[in-house]
């Protein structure tokens, strides 16, 4: 695997790879309470199988890999967005998403777009069965070994991480059930990557800074990029625009709010600028 690149501060690799003991496992559901599933994926390396599944995603080369390579590199890019999609440096849940995380319909945009794309890889109207543990790119397996590498863990209580859960439990033998070799996918996924890298660094901009910064053009402008991908993949497939999370905005609509104040302040201009000549 390579290593990691040194020029991009991915923070959340950091994160995952201080020596830090596994979050605890959440208490089991009361008798009248539904079943509490849970993905458990764990890896040696995710640092560097992150940074294969960027390079791969933006290169459009899945297929290049051996079925084991592309299990473990998608199971990364998985849980990468799922971390990056809260757009915060602090730890939070994974796959725990809602309007609660944002402080402008902007960044819940952005925080929608990058956990949509789970929803449009994997099939609609998932339930989760029972527990799922992977590690690498092993098959699914039934029991897990604690304190031995770093663990994640999903619960899967969304849509996004049911969805998440699923591409995570493909085996090697069932991999193929992402069509990678299909061009809006490898433009999804191509798409996805850059947008991890960008909002990685804003985000790291935003833990030097001890503030929330504003996207610059260039941010906005791969934001965009991915929704347009992520609507051509849902019109392809006759469905509408999955939403990730209750309360989820999508990018566009986010960005166009302020049409009515421009619009309002275009006409107090004009209305100014005729003032004087009805004086005259």
């Amino acid at each position: 695997m390579p290593k990691l690149p040194k020029h991009l501060p991915f923070w959340w690799w950091n994160w995952w790879q201080r020596e830090e003991p596994p979050a605890p496992a959440p208490p089991a559901p009361s008798p009248s309470s539904p079943q509490l599933f849970r993905w458990s994926h764990q890896d040696r390396n995710l640092a560097s199988a992150g940074a294969a599944a960027l390079e791969t995603a933006k290169q459009g080369s899945w297929m290049k890999l051996d079925k084991k390579q592309r299990t473990r590199q998608l199971r990364a890019f998985v849980v990468m967005s799922l971390r990056i999609a809260p757009l915060s440096w602090r730890p939070t849940p994974l796959g725990q998403l809602g309007p609660h995380l944002y402080s402008t319909p902007e960044r819940n945009a952005a925080g929608s777009a990058i956990a949509r794309t789970l929803l449009l890889l994997a099939p609609g109207n998932l339930r989760p069965g029972s527990d799922i543990i992977t590690e690498e790119g092993e098959p699914a397996i039934g029991t897990l070994e604690t304190g031995v590498v770093h663990i994640l863990t999903v619960l899967l209580v969304g849509a996004v991480a049911i969805a998440a859960a699923y591409l995570g439990s493909l085996a090697a033998q069932a991999i193929d059930a992402v069509n990678f070799d299909d061009e809006v996918t490898k433009r999804l996924l191509a798409a996805q990557a850059r947008a991890m890298e960008i909002l990685s660094i804003h985000v790291e901009r935003e833990r030097i800074a001890g503030r929330e910064l504003p996207f610059d053009e260039t941010e906005n402008s791969m934001l965009r990029a991915l929704e347009d991908v992520q609507r051509q993949m849902a019109t392809l497939r006759r469905r509408p625009l999955p939403s990730p999370f209750h309360g989820a905005t999508e990018f566009v609509r986010a960005t166009t709010n302020f049409l009515p104040m421009a619009i309002i302040v275009f006409a107090a201009f004009v209305f100014l600028n005729k003032q004087p000549e009805r004086r005259s």
